[in-house]
């Protein structure tokens, strides 16, 4: 594996460092933020703030300089001449021509930007210097550069850049540049002394207790690891102690990737995310921090991507890292509201992400209630992506919906409210209710009031239960005194057709195929064409199945969801007197896995008020709102999960 990823990701290189040589611009970078994989050239000079395809990101991408990285990775391997040469045309292309002060190069200028050049351009220094470049008179053009335009970097800071993104990569390139150059530019130390206390506060506010970045979405969270990191090797590589609170965030973001990732080792696509491998993201924080549950995660050898930053003399420090196995297997980031079930670790396993938590930032979609299902290591059901930035584009309006969510609807009404390709009107309050996780099963519940202000109010709320036998079983409630119409939508991932039969969905997979089900005799099920987008600037179709029914009052949707064929009926429930209990209180379902073996569960949506608190369920007595009765062979157990 490790020579297959060094042949492919050298060849990778090459390709576009033969196109930069001819001023053709691609962004195929796996952490690039805004990936353009449509060349682009300059057929004379590059124009710096040109934006083809009407999308100015892809100029900031541009301005971020991540190829000369590039150039500099294919001079080292191949040693040569012409990706020097192509460094250095560029590089005076740039200084010569951007002014970062003027208003015709703001789409160059960005903090953004600036914090990122940074980064990437000392990267690329030290490369072709690593391989005995002579980079005297260029070096010294570049680190003036820099000094100007970190200026803006300086006077540039606020609310928003204390709260963003931005401002921890804009902090991490000032600290890079300061820790490379201060004994020449006296400057810089009072820079580091700056850029380092906003960092820390930015850490401290930016990460939530449970390490994921509040923003919501891991493309982002992982470019502030990704910054972070890089500071942390220059900090080691200049033989300095690493600040403790770089350290501790580079940890708590580290381990909500392991956390996150799919048994395929990438992360969801939450959020404004591409499809991205974390392995190597997490390889180099494993490095740093010495980790060997970390280490787990991510690779047991120095990665192509890592190399780079861990460097040749340091791989034995890092291969003879002992690797530590987790002794756990679900686990609730409570704080962002990310909840992640499984039955193990493996590449074959099961995986089910459920989303309850604050929306984030503009990077944020509606996705509350929303679920990612992976079956025996195989993606079925899954967020769709974000596809484009591109303000008035119809297609990343919807991606960014809720309609465009594994969640539901009531009445087809949006229960989060979204303007253009970045605003937010209003986002639904959730509730972050209850959960449990144990060997044998995992539970999950959360909620919002995104259609309280309705003029009959809708309070909904999802439970899932997962019993580590390939079965999941969706709860979803509607709590009212009005009529209104509840949907559920569920999309697809582009190689999964689902077939509808009455209440019945099967969908074929290539190692494991998926079964759904539904005992609601009024319900309806539309499969529809829809969208879907694992990277930016990339489309593809999908199907998207929706299910829709009305109720006159409070309404329990049950889906049934396995990898095997099951048997599925509506069960009776009773009180404990044996008097009638209305669908609008509670209900339940029986499971037939084989003949000698059931589970019936059963769910309520009030507190009973009456005399009678107990139900009676298959002649068995109960006390509880949530729970479920095995019967297998002439043995009963039953488990109540939620009181």
């Amino acid at each position: 594996m490790k020579n297959k990823l060094f042949k492919e990701n050298s060849k990778k290189i090459i390709e576009t460092c033969d196109l930069l040589c001819k001023n053709t611009f691609i962004f195929n970078h796996k952490w690039d933020m805004e990936v353009c994989k449509i060349p682009y050239t300059f057929s004379e000079e590059i124009i710096w703030n040109k934006i083809p395809f009407e999308d100015p990101e892809w100029t900031f991408m541009l301005n971020r300089h991540k190829f000369w990285v590039y150039l500099a990775k294919a001079y080292a391997l191949t040693s040569e001449e012409k990706y020097f040469d192509t460094f250095i045309s560029q590089v005076n292309s740039w200084i010569d021509t951007v002014d970062v002060f003027k208003d015709e190069y703001f789409n160059c200028s960005r903090t953004i930007e600036i914090g990122i050049r940074c980064l990437n351009w000392i990267k690329a220094i030290k490369i072709f210097k690593n391989s005995s470049c002579n980079l005297n008179f260029i070096e010294n053009k570049m680190i003036e550069s820099l000094l100007y335009q970190c200026e803006l970097l300086i006077k540039t800071y606020d609310d928003f850049r204390t709260l963003s993104n931005w401002g921890v990569m804009q902090n991490c390139g000032l600290i890079s540049l300061a820790l490379n150059y201060q004994e020449q530019h006296s400057i810089l130390s009072q820079y580091l002394t700056i850029a380092l206390e906003r960092l820390e506060y930015q850490c401290k506010i930016q990460i939530l207790p449970d390490g994921v970045h509040w923003e919501q979405s891991p493309m982002y969270h992982n470019e502030v690891l990704n910054c972070l990191l890089d500071i942390a090797f220059d900090f080691e590589k200049l033989n300095l102690d690493t600040p403790s609170f770089i350290l501790s965030s580079i940890r708590k973001l580290a381990y909500s990737n392991a956390y996150m990732k799919k048994p395929n080792h990438n992360q969801p696509m939450q959020g404004d995310s591409d499809e991205t491998d974390l392995r190597d993201i997490i390889t180099r924080s494993a490095y740093i921090l010495k980790d060997q549950n970390l280490k787990y995660f991510g690779y047991n050898f120095v990665d192509f991507e890592s190399i780079w930053d861990i460097g040749d003399s340091n791989i034995s420090k890092y291969e003879e890292l002992p690797t530590k196995k987790p002794n756990f297997t679900s686990i609730a980031l409570k704080e962002s509201g990310n909840f992640y079930l499984r039955d193990s670790f493996e590449d074959n396993s099961n995986y089910l992400w459920f989303r309850c938590g604050a929306l984030g930032s503009g990077h944020g979609h509606g996705e509350h209630l929303h679920f990612d299902l992976v079956s025996n290591g195989e993606d079925f059901i899954s967020d769709p992506g974000r596809f484009t930035y591109v303000e008035g584009n119809k297609d990343r309006e919807f991606l960014k919906s809720c309609f465009a969510h594994n969640t539901t609807i009531v009445d087809n009404l949006p229960f989060s409210k979204f303007n253009g390709a970045w605003g937010i009107v209003e986002s639904a309050l959730t509730l972050n209710t209850h959960h449990s996780f144990n060997t044998t099963f995992d539970f999950v519940e959360g909620g919002h009031l995104g259609y309280v202000s309705l003029e009959s109010p809708v309070v909904t709320n999802r439970k899932i239960l997962y019993l580590k036998n390939d079965l999941w079983i969706i709860i979803d409630e509607f709590l009212t005194e009005g009529a209104h119409e509840y949907s559920q939508i569920f999309n697809f991932y582009p190689d999964k057709k689902p077939t509808v039969d009455g209440l019945k969905a099967f969908i074929k997979g290539e190692n494991s195929n998926l079964f759904m089900y539904w005992i609601d005799k009024n319900l309806n099920l539309n499969l529809k064409n829809s969208i879907f987008s694992t990277e930016y600037n990339k489309i593809n179709s999908n199907f998207q199945l929706v299910s829709s029914i009305k109720s006159n009052k409070s309404k329990t949707l049950f889906t049934i969801i396995s990898s095997k064929e099951l048997s599925i009926q509506e069960a009776s429930i009773l009180r404990g007197d044996g008097s009638f209990v209305p669908s609008y209180e509670a209900q339940a379902i029986e499971i037939t896995l084989t003949p000698n073996n059931k589970i019936i569960v059963f769910n309520s949506m009030i507190d009973i008020n009456n005399q009678k608190k107990s139900y009676l369920i298959d002649n068995i007595l109960l006390y509880g709102k949530t729970g479920f009765i095995k019967k297998y062979n002439d043995t009963i157990s039953f488990e109540i999960i939620k009181y």
